[in-house]
């Protein structure tokens, strides 16, 4: 018996010190452009394709670099939301060996619209928020969300969304990049206008990108 358990303890100690992955770090499609860095143990390898579109102008960009596996598991996933005015969709690929993010994937471009709408602003500006925004693609659930800035000013927003995205937001509070503080989980639901508005006073656009640190940093 005491052989057993000195073999079972071997065993966890040497899976528990296990060397972290070597993953690619760096912003845009060139993987020569990108650094070879060591992650933290628990940590996989990832690649993002993202793209965001606001009052008419679209951005794209493809970043690589480490995430906590308490986020995502290994695979492709793929995370959108929309207010109307501004949007983003992300393709994710997360995988677990070295340098194994080294790939280009393709930018999320579903806008095939479904049957979901949700409330939304007209505008960053809008003192009141009761437009209604048109749901694409993987966006199945409206979503109100209220939290504090980094000069402590409290603002709101709502739209459609990824189920999943509702799914990993309880994650977001640990990542020190995020420039916001969530005052709550978003309010995630699967019927149209079901995230009743209310007002709004601050530009909503800050969140925006927020949201996207999570998958892109």
């Amino acid at each position: 018996m005491m052989k057993l358990i000195l073999s079972l303890t071997l065993i966890w100690t040497l899976s528990s010190t296990a060397e972290a992955l070597k993953c690619w770090h760096g912003e845009g499609t060139d993987i020569k452009q990108q650094t070879l860095l060591p992650c933290n143990s628990t940590d996989l390898c990832v690649t993002v394709a993202y793209q965001g579109y606001e009052n008419g102008t679209v951005t794209q960009d493809t970043i690589r670099f480490c995430l906590p596996s308490s986020l995502f598991s290994e695979g492709k996933h793929t995370f959108s939301f929309n207010v109307g005015f501004a949007s983003m969709a992300a393709s994710v690929y997360v995988c677990n060996t070295d340098r194994c993010n080294s790939q280009v994937i393709p930018y999320s471009v579903n806008r095939t619209k479904n049957n979901l709408q949700c409330f939304t602003c007209d505008d960053p500006s809008s003192a009141v928020c009761d437009k209604a925004v048109q749901c694409v693609g993987e966006q199945d659930h409206c979503f109100s969300w209220t939290v504090d800035d980094d000069e402590d000013r409290q603002f709101h927003t709502f739209g459609c969304v990824s189920a999943n995205l509702c799914e990993v937001a309880s994650h977001f509070e640990p990542l020190s990049e995020l420039s916001i503080k969530l005052l709550s989980e978003p309010k995630c639901c699967g019927s149209s206008f079901c995230n009743s508005a209310w007002s709004v006073k601050l530009n909503v656009i800050p969140l925006l990108f927020g949201l996207i640190t999570l998958i892109v940093y």
